[in-house]
């Protein structure tokens, strides 16, 4: 009987390659044109794959770490491998391909499927998941187009869609693989989150992981394009810390991004405030800012900063303190700016949402599936594997590894 693969994203194509590797027939329903394009975009076009570190996941993230004890770091490691990708560690434990190029890590992919005999269907959208008798049944539509236009360039058009032809798939396996909302550019919708919904899963509502924050523009005023290292909490409307993150911070005109500011975005909701600790990117040290500031030379507060913090940094530290360049360095005002250095806040308004998201928060309730197999607790067959699950983990690797192991882990299911 055939495993029938939803969605040939990172998870579904590692799953139809353990499948197929263990004499399997795969079938993968794809709704896009293209196998593997986010895999093929990630990490800035360089692919981040795996993590040597510790796990660090949100949502399932007991789940996430049983799946993980099961498919190690070594064993993904020794599976990039075997389809054709060498690999490379970095800083933090960050792996990627040899050839720091994500879609060679796609094409590898890819090729591995082809030869092991795995059949790929794109502008296929499965819409419903049936138990039917001893198999399951999968129904989709397939997108039948006009003839592609070649372009000057020699890239092609893909030609317009004329009907949507209904297909049936009868199915042994399913394994839904087809990721969530987040960066529909490269095609994402989260349709997996239906057919899990109807055959009784629970879907935590999905939002908007590894994104830019949108934030109240005044504090920001001139700080547009200026990279910083702190350390950033996510407050709520009593001042209590929502989550923590420390690393980079890229400034924009009306919001804050770069990965510190990014890893913070699924815990945004109403009224929440970013408070950055920018010690380390003014003085170097996680000191006392005041004491700091009385100890450098300078007749004014502006002159205490020159040098240490870039101008529109500086000017931006002042404004928050409520001072000005000019003021004497007077210890109630060495204070008051000190202050403001470990504690620069701004009021978040929301996120850049799924368009700009890199993952999904949300997704399909861990506990109703076994992290040995990933097969759904309800129907017998149905498995699902990636981004669907309520798991999304930290910048670093962590999201394509879980894609990766719980792929597999479906794939090789008995």
């Amino acid at each position: 009987m055939t495993t029938v693969i939803i969605g040939a994203g990172a998870a579904g194509m590692a799953a139809a390659v353990a499948a197929a590797r263990q004499g399997k027939q795969v079938l993968v329903l794809e709704q896009g044109r293209q196998p593997l394009r986010k895999l093929a975009a990630s990490g800035n076009g360089r692919g981040n794959l795996l993590n040597a570190g510790p796990p660090r996941y949100h949502g399932g993230e007991a789940f996430a770490r049983e799946v993980l004890a099961r498919q190690p770091y070594e064993t993904l490691r020794a599976f990039w491998h075997s389809v054709g990708v060498p690999l490379a560690e970095e800083a933090e434990g960050r792996v990627y391909p040899a050839s720091r190029l994500a879609s060679v890590a796609a094409e590898g992919l890819a090729q591995a499927a082809k030869r092991l005999g795995v059949r790929v269907q794109t502008d296929t959208a499965a819409i419903a998941v049936q138990p039917c008798a001893q198999a399951l049944e999968v129904r989709a539509l397939r997108a039948i187009r006009q003839p592609d236009t070649v372009l000057k360039s020699g890239r092609r058009k893909p030609g317009p869609v004329v009907r949507q032809e209904p297909c049936l798939y009868a199915a042994g396996q399913v394994i839904v693989a087809t990721g969530g909302p987040a960066w529909p550019a490269l095609g994402a919708d989260g349709g997996g989150y239906a057919l899990l919904s109807r055959l009784g899963h629970r879907i935590i509502p999905p939002r908007p992981a590894l994104c830019a924050l949108i934030t109240d523009p005044g504090p920001l005023k001139g700080l547009e394009g200026l990279r910083v290292r702190a350390s950033l909490s996510l407050l709520g409307t009593a001042g209590e810390p929502l989550c923590q993150s420390e690393g980079e911070a890229l400034f924009a005109a009306d919001g804050v991004s770069g990965i510190a500011a990014m890893q913070l975005a699924r815990e945004v909701r109403a009224g929440c405030t970013l408070r950055l600790d920018l010690r380390r990117a003014v003085m170097g040290t996680p000191g006392d800012a005041a004491d700091w500031l009385a100890k450098r030379e300078g007749e004014t507060l502006g002159a205490r900063l020159t040098g240490a913090a870039a101008p529109a940094l500086a000017h931006a530290l002042l404004d928050a303190a409520g001072l000005r360049a000019t003021d004497a360095p007077v210890p109630k005002a060495l204070e008051t700016l000190g202050r403001a250095i470990e504690c620069f806040e701004v009021a978040v308004s929301g996120t850049r949402g799924m368009e700009a998201a890199q993952v999904t928060a949300g997704g399909a309730d861990t506990r109703e599936f076994d992290p040995a197999d990933l097969q759904s607790r309800l129907v017998k067959g149905v498995h699902a594997a990636g981004e669907v699950l309520d798991v999304d983990g930290d910048c670093g690797g962590y999201n394509l590894m879980f894609a990766v192991a719980s792929g597999l882990a479906a794939g090789q299911a008995k």
